[in-house]
């Protein structure tokens, strides 16, 4: 067993690679914070959420004694999403509805939007999504006007099967939906005809299929559940005005059992990549690595050695790992107080030509 002791040491060490996130407020409480440190969410006890901003804290919401929050971001930071999840270390409900909420960016007044999960924001954060686990139901809804449209999913599927949801122009939109015999799919939708069209279906069972977008791309992800010996694969459609999405091209693909988590940026993907695997012994390492789009060529960002979780946050990648959190993107230390010195008058004066 001095072998097995020795690897445990060395993967332990190698977390001194990546720096870590460091903040004035407790990582427990951490709910969402900006990349410049300038606001954050704080849950600072069970059913509570605060906004801290400017040294100031306000308690705006209040719930139940259990409930936990979410709260995601989108690329165009013009709102937040909430979820309140209820009765959350008392129910163990895999299929529970929680309550869905929208914030303006860094503000505390909210507004109510449905009952579901998984919910993201869409199309400059006019267009929330979000499923209805016990109805088995996709639900979009414009935020401003109020606007709704919803997308059942197919009758036999499993309970405990959450889709994957973005929306690529006003009218069309883009889930993952699983058959009757396990095989998953990537379906496109109009939302004004009704009509769905079949963009990509799975060649292989036990796998799921994720989804990220950027500006001009989406990427969709086919990765194996776990323990699974199952092939990894990562595609990519280019968006336009056209919304034509019949076309991907593949950016990654492999034999190994990867993991996933993906997250999209402009140039490059993150996912959680399976390096070696010793089935006798159940010992998988996993590392993060960012996939480069125009190269396509992969390098490995972290030596954890069992990577699990990426998380994006306005602009910043963290990886959760022992009770704290490690950067990949992003600045690390938000504890500076210091203000920012007066610009001189020689730093005023425009520069003669």
């Amino acid at each position: 067993m001095a072998w097995i002791n020795i690897i445990i040491i060395s993967l332990s060490l190698w977390a001194k690679d990546l720096p870590k996130f460091l903040t004035k407020h407790s990582l427990d409480s951490i709910r969402y914070i900006s990349l410049d440190g300038q606001f954050a969410y704080l849950q600072k006890k069970q059913g509570v959420l605060g906004l801290v901003n400017s040294f100031k804290t306000i308690d705006f919401i209040s719930e139940t004694s259990f409930s936990d929050f979410l709260v995601r971001d989108s690329r165009f930071k013009q709102r937040l999403i909430i979820e309140v999840i209820p009765q959350a270390h008392q129910e163990m409900n895999f299929i529970k509805n929680h309550k869905i909420l929208v914030v303006d960016w860094g503000k505390t007044q909210t507004k109510e939007i449905g009952f579901g999960k998984s919910a993201r924001l869409h199309l400059n954060d006019e267009w929330i999504s979000y499923y209805d686990a016990t109805e088995r139901t996709i639900y979009l809804q414009n935020v401003l006007t109020q606007k709704k449209f919803q997308i059942k999913l197919s009758p036999k599927l499993s309970p405990f099967y959450t889709p994957e949801v973005e929306m690529v122009s006003q009218d069309t939109v883009v889930y993952t939906d699983i058959n009757e015999k396990g095989f998953v799919g990537l379906v496109q939708f109009n939302l004004i005809t009704q009509k769905s069209l079949v963009l990509y279906k799975a060649s292989q069972t036990g796998t799921r299929i994720e989804l990220c977008q950027q500006k001009d791309y989406l990427a969709f992800g086919e990765f194996p559940y776990d323990d699974l010996n199952r092939s990894s694969k990562i595609l990519q459609i280019k968006l336009s005005a056209s919304t034509n999405l019949a076309g991907f091209s593949t950016l990654y693909s492999s034999t190994d059992s990867d993991l996933g988590h993906m997250v999209c940026l402009e140039n490059h993907i993150y996912f959680i990549k399976t390096l070696t695997q010793l089935r006798k012994i159940n010992f998988k390492q996993t590392e993060a690595v960012k996939l480069d789009l125009k190269t396509t060529q992969l390098q490995t960002v972290s030596e954890l050695g069992t990577v699990n979780q990426i998380i994006a946050m306005d602009g910043r990648v963290l990886i959760p790992y022992r009770g704290e959190f490690f950067v990949i993107e992003g600045g690390a230390n938000l504890t500076d107080d210091r203000l920012k010195a007066p610009a001189t008058k020689e730093e005023e004066l425009p520069l003669e030509l």
